[in-house]
């Protein structure tokens, strides 16, 4: 199916919630699986039935580069780059979500923004609380520790933490994550094919990055499959926890069709 089928099926699960709270649907999904393209046209789906939905991305919770700096200088080097959990501002995510549940009206709420171009935090952005549905989208959304192990598990993280020092920490630091995956009424995780796929989406979103800003952070595929090695043990190891225990789970081919994992009418 195509992703206004997708958006058709997700908005009439959502119109059909019954919350006295906001809902909160968390999306789960690999670098540039269209996390974001998703959002944006559910919350555009839902509005035309009245109904307001907060896009609440992971990504513009990312610590400035200075703080992963400190983390780099502090405990291993890889803490430098943005990505896996011990690099996001937990605490402030915790913050916003526990406000939308307890404001009974429209009230002006600070939201981070992060470019990743840039690689570092933006401004605040002001958007109108109390809305409906939160959707709390990111890559690792759903995540925890026993998601991967405690040593190397390819040649790239033997070759860039043979102590699995790095590994260590992350896999600590995803348990101050948990609070935040059960704040979620559903969740999805929205997945490509292989992890090739992944680094190939990733690549044409560092395309469409630079063509809005300007500013080239990866010079190539090649950089870009460096960057994402960061990110394989645990994008692996949240497909294989996620994919039995999501209330949605839909893979998406290189041609941007959508289909129910183990559906095979997509091949």
């Amino acid at each position: 199916m195509k992703l206004d089928a997708l958006v058709e099926d997700l908005g009439a699960f959502l119109v059909a919630q019954n919350n006295q709270k906001p809902f909160v649907f968390g999306i789960s999904g690999g670098q540039g699986v269209g996390k974001s393209t998703l959002c944006k046209a559910l919350g555009e789906k839902l509005a035309v039935q009245g109904k307001v939905a907060l896009t609440l991305s992971l990504d513009d919770f990312y610590l400035s580069k200075a703080k992963r700096q400190k983390l780099a200088d502090e405990i291993h080097p890889l803490c430098a780059t943005r990505g896996v959990p011990g690099t996001h501002d937990v605490a402030r995510l915790a913050d916003i979500l526990a406000k939308l549940d307890s404001i009974s009206m429209a009230t002006p709420l600070a939201v981070p923004r992060f470019s990743k171009s840039h690689d570092d935090r933006l401004d605040d952005v002001m958007v109108s609380a109390r809305p409906d549905f939160v959707l709390l989208e990111g890559w690792c959304v759903g995540g925890h520790a026993d998601c991967i192990g405690a040593v190397p598990e390819n040649d790239w993280e033997a070759a860039h933490d043979g102590d699995a020092i790095w590994k260590a920490w992350s896999r600590e630091a995803a348990r101050a994550y948990q609070p935040l995956w059960d704040k979620c009424d559903a969740l999805m995780l929205l997945r490509q094919e292989d992890f090739e796929a992944v680094i190939d989406s990733r690549w044409r979103q560092e395309q469409d990055n630079a063509a809005a800003s300007g500013v080239w952070q990866f010079a190539d595929r090649a950089a870009v499959a460096a960057f994402c090695a960061h990110y394989q043990s645990w994008t692996l190891g949240i497909w294989e926890y996620l994919t039995p225990r999501a209330d949605f789970v839909i893979g998406r081919t290189s041609s941007y069709d959508y289909y129910p994992l183990g559906d095979e009418s997509n091949e």
